[in-house]
């Protein structure tokens, strides 16, 4: 008689995706705790137990019915398909075969049990070894709280393998990324940052990173600097915390890094000098410490760069995420700001990192050294994603997913700040209002021994000490992007008990106290 796998006693463990989901119910039908024709537990009481949603669930549960593992019946719920215990113990996955698969045919569901001896007789010679298959990759875990990386798992994968297979269908086109780049995806790139960020009349430069574009734009300004009056080494502006990929593309190019402590209201022009120089910054949400820029000083900071004749490069890292803010304006749609500032954006918050797409729209004056960098350096971004990119965006699915993951990570960062504010009630919390990540002010503690400490409990983070130079803050660095609901509650308890312990007996902070004032 089949049997019904309640919701509570179809242990799945910890997943993450649809592919996991469906990989651990198959490893539960290929050691005996499900068998062959037991009810699944429906698709919203799974999405509850596991804690993913109802959509990722179903197309688990498509998965395995395409594969053979399941078969749905009106009226009678999900079953476990006939014969599925046994192509599951021979090592079948719905993605090819598992490499770790047993050629035992133990049979372990109810009091079944196979034959402990097989009579010689009947024995089978032994089947070659299957072909070894890679190990998909499985992304961070959901307790990796470190910055950087966004749940790729909201990204559409009906509309997204619809765009990689219209990037396919037209062939290999035998050109260099960096020479050719992608007309379908600057033009769809174009109308995206007029649309979402007010930038108009843009043509965009594609790279491979983010970093590449900084020191493409490094470059072009002090070769552009050579034989001008006054020489000498070219100041490179950065606020301290800041973004470290920055500050090592600087210094490649052999400019003079000045660090400036990060303030509320973001970097203040009238510190930087009357010398041409670049400044780096994050108007849309610091990084790492998540304040927004000032209308005044991004004025104040366009005006400066015009009068001086120096270089602002903008990267708007993450900057189509807000949560009830209004958009500031991007520095590069300013007025006067089309000669001096340089925007820089990626696909790798907003999308996936796996893409390694990113661009810039460099002043008129410098694109051409910004090309000349590229073609020497060869980093453009591969032609097939960048042409998926393209459609992704063209078909209008970039627009609905920007809009379903900024409902996603506004309700994952509220439950944070939330379980932040109920188990760490003294605790600065900043960087709330955009972006995937916030950071938690620590005084007085040793922010690497915290991150230690959590680490030893399960928990990934990164240290605020880490990213500065010169002005460190002591503190935690946390993406919610990933963050299961009931995982907050349990990231605030466990954090309240570190510093607890450390306050009782840790080390100290020796790094300098906490300036917020503007």
């Amino acid at each position: 008689m089949a049997r019904t796998a309640r919701s509570g006693s179809l242990v799945v463990g910890q997943v993450s995706g649809a592919a996991e989901l469906a990989d651990a119910i198959i490893d539960l039908v290929a050691d005996g705790s499900v068998a062959d024709g037991d009810r699944l537990p429906s698709t919203r009481a799974l999405a509850e137990q596991t804690g993913l949603s109802r959509g990722t669930v179903v197309r688990a549960f498509d998965e395995l019915s395409a594969a053979g593992f399941i078969v749905s019946t009106q009226g009678s719920g999900t079953r476990v398909a006939a014969g599925a215990g046994q192509a599951a113990r021979a090592g079948a996955r719905t993605r090819g075969v598992s490499r770790t698969s047993s050629s035992s045919p133990l049979i372990r569901q109810g009091t079944r049990t196979s034959s402990p001896e097989v009579p010689a007789a009947t024995t089978a010679p032994p089947a070659p070894p299957a072909p070894a298959t890679p190990t998909l990759r499985r992304g961070r875990s959901p307790r990796d709280l470190r910055p950087g990386i966004p749940d790729a798992s909201l990204v559409d994968e009906r509309a997204w393998r619809s765009a990689v297979r219209a990037a396919a269908a037209q062939g290999l086109a035998g050109l260099n990324p960096w020479e050719e780049p992608s007309p379908a995806l600057r033009v769809a790139l174009a109308d995206h940052l007029r649309r979402h960020r007010g930038i108009a009349a843009g043509d965009p430069v594609l790279f491979d990173s983010s970093r590449s574009a900084i020191a493409a734009l490094c470059a072009a300004f002090v070769a552009g600097q050579q034989g001008r009056a006054g020489g000498g080494t070219v100041r490179f502006h950065t606020e301290d915390p800041g973004y470290r990929g920055a500050v090592l593309m600087a210094r490649e190019q052999g400019l003079e890094v000045r660090f400036h402590p990060a303030r509320p209201g973001g970097l203040d022009a009238a510190r930087l000098g009357a010398e041409p120089a670049i400044v780096f910054t994050t108007p849309a949400h610091q990084f790492p410490l998540g304040h927004r820029m000032s209308v005044d000083r991004r004025v104040a900071l366009v005006e400066w760069a015009r009068r001086t004749g120096s270089l602002v490069i903008e990267d708007d890292y993450d900057g189509e995420f807000r949560y009830g803010v209004a958009p500031l304006p991007a520095l590069v749609s300013l007025p006067a700001a089309t000669d001096h500032v340089a925007y820089v954006g990626t696909s790798s918050k907003s999308v996936a990192p796996d893409l390694r797409v990113a661009w810039c729209l460099p002043p008129t004056a410098m694109r051409r050294e910004v090309e000349r960098w590229l073609a020497v350096h060869r980093r453009g971004p591969s032609s097939l994603p960048a042409e998926a990119l393209a459609a992704f965006i063209a078909s209008g699915a970039m627009d609905r997913h920007l809009a379903r993951a900024a409902r996603v990570y506004s309700d994952r960062r509220s439950r944070l700040v939330a379980a932040l504010r109920r188990e760490c009630p003294d605790l600065e919390v900043t960087g709330v209002e955009a972006g995937l990540h916030l950071c938690v002010v620590l005084p007085g503690y040793d922010d690497d021994e915290v991150v230690r400490a959590l680490e030893r409990a399960g928990w990934r983070t990164r240290s605020l000490g880490g990213q500065s130079a010169q002005h460190a803050v002591s503190g935690l660095v946390l993406s919610y992007a990933r963050l299961a609901a009931r995982d907050a509650a349990d990231f605030a308890v466990e954090l309240r008990r570190v510093l607890e312990r450390l306050g009782s007996g840790g080390t100290p902070t020796t790094r300098t106290p906490t300036v917020f004032e503007s």
